[in-house]
């Protein structure tokens, strides 16, 4: 390999590898992996530099070579789970008989307000403005309303039955 191509190599990886390592360590939750997954990348790289090379972004190539190596990572430990456990160990994540509503899956502790934003974002498919519009409200304000819904729906799916009552 020509030096000019090992100089370019390293000083991809010098700006580059931090981030990404980051990246994948945050994505995967397992550092051994994420620093694995990374070199596979810059060794996807060393095989193909002209190619990278002539490439308008070649951080962009390394960041979307990461994401395809992190994708087939998990497609991996996924087989690996089915295999260990077998599939009746998973009856309990089987898809209900019915399709239910978005309301069937909410907490009961949710107030009216959290359920319908939650509603109107994920069934409806509003925007922030839209719903501003529908609820006579400023946008951000739908934002900050809805952030603090998905927050609440969060903590009372993973609270103990029960929970907490409904917050105004």
């Amino acid at each position: 390999m020509p030096r000019e191509t090992e100089d370019w190599v390293h000083a991809l990886y010098v700006r580059y590898a931090p981030d990404l390592y980051r990246g994948a360590k945050y994505r995967l939750q397992d550092p051994e992996l994420a620093y694995d997954l990374v070199q596979e990348v810059f060794l996807a790289l060393l095989d193909h530099p002209g190619r990278v090379k002539d490439h308008p972004n070649p951080g962009g190539w390394l960041w979307k070579t990461l994401q395809h190596k992190i994708a087939h990572a998990v497609a991996r430990q996924g087989v690996r789970a089915r295999r260990e456990t077998g599939p009746e160990a998973l009856d309990f994540l089987a898809a209900p008989d019915r399709p239910g509503s978005l309301e069937d899956l909410l907490p009961r502790q949710l107030s009216p307000r959290d359920k319908a934003l939650l509603k109107m974002a994920y069934e409806e498919g509003l925007t922030y403005q839209e719903m501003g519009r529908r609820l006579g409200v400023p946008p951000a304000t739908c934002g900050t309303w809805l952030h603090r819904a998905r927050q609440r729906c969060r903590r009372y799916l993973t609270e103990p039955e029960g929970g907490y009552p409904y917050e105004t």
